[in-house]
């Protein structure tokens, strides 16, 4: 028995929609915490691949938390803009709240390499997906 994956995140779009919201929350966390509480691990060293890869991550739930409360695929507007407008936004928090961060235009650039990272994965998994359903319906 194979399990559809479009039937599968729309039964469970409520879960979904939770870990979007906590996913969402838990970059606003790290990125606006304080400097001085930190801790000194070495993956901090690793900054700008932190970036990249909590937005490749983020614009990949963007695609399916969208999927899943929609019938329709969401636009490749929605999966550029709304990650690249939420990278921009957290930067300039950064400059605003006294949080001992400052906003840094290559953590920009590094949001929108896992954006369109996480947009061909994406891509990706539909493409994977329509063509099982254009076999499907060939049989």
């Amino acid at each position: 028995m194979k399990i559809d994956f479009i039937d599968f995140i729309q039964r469970f779009r409520l879960l979904i929609g939770g870990l979007y919201i906590a996913t969402t929350l838990l970059i606003l966390f790290g990125a606006l915490m304080p400097g001085s509480i930190l801790p000194e691990y070495k993956v901090f060293n690793y900054d700008k691949l932190v970036h990249a890869g909590a937005f490749m991550a983020w614009t990949l739930a963007t695609g399916i938390t969208w999927r899943a409360f929609q019938p329709k695929r969401a636009s490749l507007n929605v999966l550029i803009v709304a990650p690249l407008l939420f990278g921009v936004g957290i930067e300039i928090l950064q400059g605003i709240l006294p949080t001992n961060r400052s906003p840094e235009w290559m953590d920009i650039v590094f949001d929108a390499l896992g954006t369109f990272l996480g947009l061909l994965i994406y891509l990706l998994l539909l493409r994977i997906k329509d063509q099982r359903e254009r076999v499907k319906s060939a049989h």
